[in-house]
């Protein structure tokens, strides 16, 4: 065999190896996993009786429902997803009804769920106190946020995709938002 057929021999097996490690060591499911930029955060407006940072991926409007209530919504378009809000003024005695209905809302998905995970949250320089629920599993609010300082006010937070909940394909898009919920609870303040 003369020198050019041997290297071009070799070249051709080196080729057809590193192939097959490549396939072997690759995802061969054939899905993409999401390219998502980082975010870039400012804060929410200074109208309102809280305020916090919000992803700029994300449309922020708000409707004053009555006194002592605000709802929010943090749109995400481009990933056909939205943020919930609730804000409520409490009186006396408000707390523990309003963490009761909030619990029994992130655990109304036990069926569907695989697992739900509780990440509690405290802020004492700025009274912000609260519990991020990662909900796992098919099920239609896989985050969910409370927030309160334990006397004037409740924050409520559910993240809802429009599609049909598919816990693998929707994981990425779960994890991208959540950065902002915890941004959002990082930065969350109470405007007395």
């Amino acid at each position: 065999m003369r020198p050019i057929a041997k290297y071009r021999l070799f070249i051709g097996s080196y080729a057809v190896v590193l192939l097959l490690v490549s396939m072997v060591f690759s995802d061969c499911s054939g899905k993409k996993q999401p390219m998502l930029p980082d975010a870039v955060y400012s804060m929410s407006s200074d109208t309102l009786p809280f305020r916090f940072e919000v992803s700029d991926q994300a449309v922020f409007s708000v409707q004053r429902n009555k006194a002592e209530e605000y709802f929010c919504n943090i749109n995400y378009p481009g990933l056909n997803a939205c943020i919930y809000c609730t804000w409520h003024g409490m009186q006396s005695g408000d707390l523990e009804t309003m963490a009761r209905e909030s619990r029994a809302l992130a655990y109304s998905h036990v069926q569907m769920a695989t697992g739900i995970d509780e990440q509690f949250y405290a802020d004492d320089v700025n009274h912000v106190y609260g519990i991020l629920y990662d909900i796992k599993g098919p099920v239609a609010t896989p985050l969910q946020l409370a927030l309160t300082d334990s006397a004037n006010y409740f924050f409520n937070a559910s993240l809802y995709f429009n599609a049909t909940p598919d816990a693998d394909s929707l994981a990425p898009y779960v994890a991208h938002i959540r950065k902002d919920v915890e941004q959002m609870m990082r930065t969350f303040t109470f405007c007395r």
